[in-house]
């Protein structure tokens, strides 16, 4: 493509792109159309009005000379003066008086220059018709009428006329025809003019409005440019600066809205990752620090076969806790990713509890508590939930192991499962042991937080299960509370919606 055919693409291209000239332009077109528009209907106006008065002369006029002859006694010897007196009444008027056939003039004006070819052909307006002794007030209501009567001829030269003939009745001589003919040179100047005028308008007009356009639009977008600016100088460092709303246009005002909507998912984002790295970072140091401690203490000098083995059985014990940890992280990344493999289907709610108390009787019985399995539906045939069976035995697993770290000996870990007759379902794990208080709760399934400060980064739990129990209700547009007091049990609770619609009941989501 040539440089000059990327002249115009590139000159749409930025009209496109710029707002200032979007609004620019469509201020001048405006104008121009408003311009042309004025301009032409005050042309039309003005040459409308120059028509009627024409046309209403004419009349007059004719009634005039009828007039005049009849007070002369219809003496046609007075047509002259007749003829004289109305050209010096209106001097750009001519007219004559011929016979009734039109063939011969009784008296006419001396530019009168129409010829006879050109009147025999114009239609003959009866002067009868005009009101007695009528003037131009008096003819102004009549001109809509007989306006029709009159015509235009253009002279050899150039010059337009409006003509109007008319027949006048003479008692007992039979009639004459008055012909008038009026110069409509003015009206046509007065066309010229106006269309110089338009063009002239327009060209400044177009002008004033680019000029003012583009004032009106930098104006307009100086807002936006603000809004830009506030938002460049947003970073890691002031991700809690927002753009402010007192001198926003009002269309931006929702844009504004969302944008600092928007940042509030960005810092609670920001400042989860950096809460998680720096979790992450401490609860990798304790095992990788034991292990490098042991490793050093056995490298130090010659150890035995049993002590070395003692050595890695220790060791095997932090290698677990990190594979768990590294799991549960994967896991949850693949959560915030949309990518955890899903399927929600009908599953029984029964073999799945008993599936989880058999996970850990073991160790409930080891620690003096035992697990309790309730549950509780409309009818026997309503005992069943829409979830991901793995997904699910996996929250309530980890709901399970948090009570049992944190029930007192000889009590009881009750498992309640509720399902509503819309199909909803609660699964509540409750157990006995120290309360935990609100500024707890709010952040207790938070990514590496513990409540007991003293457990953090102890080898009994990664501060990962509870948070990896709210992805999965997530997943699941579920929900996950915690009720907790002093002198009352504390309650995990899980609420899973009603069924979903059969268009969405196999629905299933793959690992990318």
């Amino acid at each position: 493509m040539s440089p000059s055919a990327d002249v115009p693409r590139l000159g749409l291209d930025w009209l496109r792109r710029s707002m200032t000239a979007q609004i620019s332009l469509s201020i001048t077109l405006v104008s121009v159309l408003i311009i042309v528009v004025f301009v032409s209907m005050t042309g039309r106006f003005v040459r409308e009005e120059m028509r009627e008065e024409n046309e209403v002369t004419l009349l007059a006029n004719l009634a005039f000379i009828r007039d005049d002859l009849a007070a002369a006694g219809y003496d046609l010897a007075q047509a002259p003066r007749i003829v004289d007196r109305i050209q010096r009444r209106v001097h750009f008027l001519d007219a004559a008086i011929l016979d009734a056939q039109g063939q011969h003039v009784v008296a006419g004006s001396p530019r009168f220059a129409v010829p006879m070819s050109v009147l025999l052909r114009q239609r003959v307006l009866d002067a009868a018709l005009l009101p007695p002794q009528s003037g131009i007030s008096d003819l102004a209501d009549l001109r809509d009428t007989m306006a029709s009567a009159t015509s235009i001829w253009d002279s050899p030269d150039g010059i337009g006329h409006r003509l109007l003939v008319g027949r006048i009745a003479l008692p007992d001589q039979g009639s004459v025809l008055a012909a008038l003919a009026i110069d409509t040179t003015s009206t046509r100047d007065v066309r010229l003019r106006n269309r110089r005028d338009m063009f002239i308008g327009l060209g400044v007009g177009t002008v004033l409005a680019s000029v003012l356009g583009v004032l009106i639009a930098r104006r307009i977008v100086v807002s936006a440019r603000r809004l830009g600016s506030a938002a460049s100088r947003i970073g890691a460092q002031s991700l809690d600066e927002r753009l402010p709303l007192e001198e926003t246009p009002v269309e931006l005002v929702e844009s504004t809205l969302a944008f600092n909507r928007m940042l509030d998912r960005l810092q609670g984002a920001f400042e989860r990752l950096s809460a998680f790295s720096s979790d992450l970072a401490h609860d990798l140091r304790t095992p990788v620090g034991n292990l490098l401690g042991e490793a050093q203490v056995a490298l130090s000098r010659p150890r035995s076969a049993d002590e070395y083995q003692a050595v890695l059985e220790s060791a095997v014990e932090e290698y677990e806790r990190m594979s768990r940890m590294i799991g549960n992280m994967l896991f949850l990344a693949q959560v915030d990713n949309d990518r955890a493999a899903m399927s929600i289907d009908r599953m029984e709610l029964d073999p799945a509890l008993d599936r989880v108390i058999g996970y850990f009787e073991l160790l409930a019985e080891e620690r003096g508590v035992r697990l309790h399995k309730t549950l509780r539906s409309p009818s026997s045939a309503m005992r069943h939930i829409w979830a991901d069976e793995t997904m699910l035995i996996r929250a309530v697993s980890n709901l399970v192991s948090n009570a049992l770290r944190h029930a007192r000996g000889g009590t009881c870990i009750e498992l309640v499962a509720t399902v509503e007759a819309d199909g909803s379902c609660t699964i509540e794990v409750a157990n006995e042991g120290p309360a935990i208080g609100p500024e707890q709760q709010a952040r207790l399934f938070e990514r590496f937080y513990r409540a007991d400060a003293s457990r953090h980064g102890s080898a009994s739990g990664s501060g990962l299960g509870l948070a990896i129990v709210r992805s999965i209700m997530e997943l699941h547009r579920g929900q996950a509370e915690v009720r907790s007091a002093p002198g009352i049990r504390t309650v995990f609770s899980l609420h899973f919606p009603e069924p979903p619609s059969a268009s969405e009941s196999a629905t299933t989501r793959k690992l990318d």
